[in-house]
């Protein structure tokens, strides 16, 4: 009977448990709804009469599943157009960005793209910000010859003879560095061979090497290095937000983009630069665990992403990567986002980036351009450009977001050992990198070391809580110490301004108090005479009497009066007995006394 009753009371469990997360799960559909509600209730029929070919962008990718909206928003969006590019509004002169938003929507909904993507082709150039080098090994001494200039790789490594026209010994003489990028370097030796190119990028000493790696054979075999690193610009200035764009939208298309990478990759932690989110764009291209730490590691305890001072538009472009996975992180961005839904349904600003990248919905296909089919209905697989192979990529689908493409075959993430990772105990934390994998999303590639459980939020006494109350606020430093959704809380210092005024209040007091003590001190001092004059009356001596001998009548007769100068012997009368009895007890009792 105890063991049926605990089944019973597991499966009441069980139930309250899923019913509890359906509830949930209705509650943020319901939000969900009230959005799309809300951004169909601002697109209108005129796409929201907006100027902005950003926002007409976005309310296009939003709008795609719905084809009145779809129709009115695409309209809006090529009446922008001026020689197949496309500026900030409807005035503006061309930039990248803008046609590479206006690409991505046009193609989304299935236009015909081919002209305005050569617009953006001829406009990427050679970056001029990294150096670049070149790399010789064999296997032993070898013979070479670059460009008809004949060199030697010795044992050692190191590059022996005169240097080639637009080459320079570098690294200790291991490496060439390449000062004209523009120019091929066609290289051949007696012996078998390989050649790589590497980069360094300005203020930093770390190498990258490209995937520019090429292997000869003896005699038979030429490489031909070239730099093939580019940018995208309508100047002589690399653009980078535009060429992070530009660079998504080729490789949705399906184009190379591996001469684009070494650029936006390099300058991606420069200063000027952090504010775009890289690591969202290079996560979705690359599909790299270090693109994905570096974009969970910018996540706010809050659940949100603030790199560019508007956290509705940084969460919604990290969500648009991250769209495929299954996290903590996504939950809580999430959360953050349908906690700060305005009553009507919409956010402060970025309705429509937003619902695309946390909510999107399966377009509705019915443009100009290749007939298309929906990817999951035809058992094909809709995942994150970086997880499909070229080959894998079938272009005559469609997926409900733009960050995807419709694959051949399913991305399965490796398992943790499969990533050279562990997974630790939980009173351990990882001293290392922590990656997703198949079987977890806190695979440490490190070490697991123990740790006191006791979050440092705590220790300082104050609380982990998923929000402050009203008398506290958030102890910034310490809530990474609290668990994830949790954020530190402490209680509010008393406002500086308040403790001035309750000061000068007690001091007016003071001051009236004192006043009144001065105008009635008369008074008082009469009370406390008259109160001090009774209570001595009352007073009864608190030591016993002393013997005083007894008052001499004066003499019935006046004796005549001395000369001035003489005084007069003390006379007393003579004791009788009794008296002198008397005079030895009293002695005694004084000799007692001390």
């Amino acid at each position: 009977m105890k063991i049926e009753k605990r089944v019973i009371i597991l499966i009441i469990l069980i139930s309250l448990f899923i019913l509890s997360n359906n509830i949930i799960a209705q509650e943020k559909n319901t939000q969900v709804d009230k959005a799309y509600t809300c951004f169909e209730s601002e697109v209108g029929n005129d796409c929201g009469n907006t100027k902005s070919t950003r926002q007409n962008a976005f309310n296009l990718l939003a709008a795609s599943y719905k084809s009145d909206l779809q129709s009115s928003c695409k309209s809006s969006l090529k009446q922008k157009i001026k020689e197949n590019c496309w500026g900030e509004t409807d005035t503006g002169v061309c930039n990248i960005k803008s046609t590479a938003l206006s690409i991505l929507a046009l193609d989304h909904v299935n236009e015909n793209v081919k002209d305005y993507v050569d617009w953006l082709k001829s406009k990427r150039i050679n970056e001029k910000e990294l150096t670049w080098f070149i790399e010789i090994d064999a296997n032993n001494k070898t013979e070479c010859t670059i460009n008809g200039q004949k060199i030697t790789i010795d044992n050692n490594k190191k590059i022996l003879g005169n240097v080639p026209n637009g080459l320079l010994k570098a690294y200790n003489d291991y490496w060439f560095e390449i000062k004209d990028t523009s120019k091929d370097y066609s290289i051949s030796c007696d012996r078998d061979f390989i050649t790589a190119l590497l980069f360094l990028k300005p203020g930093s000493s770390a190498y990258h090497i490209s995937s520019e790696t090429k292997f000869a054979y003896l005699y038979y075999g030429t490489v031909i290095d070239r730099v093939n690193s580019y940018c995208f610009s309508t100047s002589n200035i690399c653009d980078y937000e535009g060429s992070l764009w530009a660079t998504l939208v080729l490789a949705k298309l399906g184009e190379d983009i591996s001469n684009f990478l070494p650029y936006i990759t390099a300058m991606s932690d420069k200063t000027e630069n952090k504010k775009y989110i890289p690591s969202s764009f290079l996560y979705i291209l690359t599909h790299s665990d270090d693109y994905y730490n570096d974009l969970v590691s910018l996540q706010r305890s809050g659940g949100y992403w603030d790199e560019s001072k508007n956290k509705f538009y940084d969460t919604a472009l990290a969500l648009f990567a991250l769209l495929d996975v299954d996290s903590g992180e996504v939950d809580n961005a999430k959360r953050y986002l349908l906690s700060n839904q305005k009553e009507s349904g919409c956010w402060p600003s970025d309705t429509s980036f937003i619902l695309h990248a946390a909510w999107p919905k399966t377009p509705t296909v019915s443009g100009g351009g290749v007939s298309l089919s929906a990817c999951e209905d035809f058992g094909k697989f809709c995942v994150s450009i970086g997880e499909c192979l070229s080959e894998d990529t079938l272009n005559n689908f469609y997926c409900s977001s733009s960050s995807q493409v419709c694959c051949n075959r399913d991305f399965i993430e490796p398992t943790c050992s499969e990533k050279r990772g562990v997974i630790c105990n939980q009173e351990e934390t990882c001293e290392g990198q922590k990656v997703l994998a198949s079987d977890t999303n806190e695979c440490c590639q490190g070490d697991c070391v123990l740790v006191d459980l006791e979050p440092q939020c705590e220790k300082e006494l104050y609380v982990c809580r998923s929000t402050c109350s009203e008398n506290e606020e958030e102890k910034i430093s310490y809530s990474n110490s609290c668990d994830v959704g949790e954020i530190c809380c402490g209680k509010k210092p008393v406002e500086k301004k308040q403790t001035g005024f309750l000061l000068i209040v007690i001091l007016i007091i003071l001051i009236i108090l004192v006043i009144l003590a001065i105008i009635f001190r008369n008074k008082l001092k009469s009370r406390f005479k008259a109160k001090d004059e009774g209570s001595k009356k009352q007073e009864l001596p608190r030591t016993p009497p002393t013997f005083s001998p007894p008052v001499l009548r004066p003499p019935l007769f006046r004796r005549p009066a001395l000369p001035v100068g003489r005084i007069p012997p003390r006379q007393f009368q003579k004791l009788g007995n009794k008296d002198k009895e008397f005079e030895e007890t009293m002695k005694k009792l004084k000799d007692m006394s001390k």
